[in-house]
């Protein structure tokens, strides 16, 4: 990528990351279209490839920039490895909220990102820095997996939990993230903002668990 990517303005930078991060998540490298991109951004072809020569370019620099992001926010959650396993949700859930809010598409992006790297296609081989390839996932899953079990959850009662748990999450983020860009969400000035929704909803899932000693 050109580096003077960094000289804009930060919120020219997160717009144009947001758009292009967006086209992404929901179509896949394969069927992301620079077109739409550039639509989202609200900047010219020209432009996206001034700074990242190509489609490919901005892929990798998006999974790059979305992995150190997520690996940093995730700090605060990463001193509390061992706690509860309720409580570590609840640390990611504040973590998924922090990401949420400035970079909405984020998750998703990684999870699909992570999934197309999983198929092995000879027609998509990005460069990715060494330690970076799914790093996310596999740290957040290491925190869940190491955190104490309480005595009612075996070890797989716990795997199945938060295999259920993930599902719930990535489902909750489309759900709402639908919601917010075809415009069916309430007026901005009335609306609880959307990451606050989905914390407050996984919250209150992790709670009715807890108490029904799941």
């Amino acid at each position: 990528m050109n580096e003077r990517f960094f000289d804009l303005k930060k919120d020219r930078q997160d717009r144009i990351i947001n758009g292009a991060m967006r086209i992404f998540a929901q179509n896949g490298y394969r069927h992301a279209s620079t077109d739409e991109m550039v639509a989202a951004a609200s900047i010219s072809k020209g432009l996206l490839f001034h700074y990242f020569k190509s489609k490919k370019g901005s892929w990798e620099f998006l999974y790059e920039y979305c992995t150190r992001y997520t690996l940093l926010e995730m700090r605060e959650a990463g001193r509390r490895r061992g706690c509860d396993f309720f409580e570590m949700y609840r640390q990611l859930v504040r973590v998924d909220a922090a990401v949420l809010r400035k970079y909405p598409y984020m998750p998703l992006f990684l999870r699909r990102a992570d999934e197309e790297l999983s198929m092995d296609d000879p027609r998509f081989k990005p460069v990715i820095p060494d330690g970076l390839e799914k790093a996310a996932s596999s740290h957040r899953l290491s925190l869940i997996m190491e955190s104490g079990r309480p005595p009612f959850l075996t070890e797989q009662d716990a795997d199945r939990i938060s295999q259920m748990l993930e599902y719930t999450r990535y489902g909750l983020m489309q759900e709402l993230l639908v919601q917010v860009y075809n415009g069916t969400s309430a007026p901005a000035e009335a609306a609880t903002p959307f990451y606050e929704q989905y914390a407050e909803r996984i919250s209150d899932y992790l709670q009715t668990l807890r108490k029904m000693n799941i």
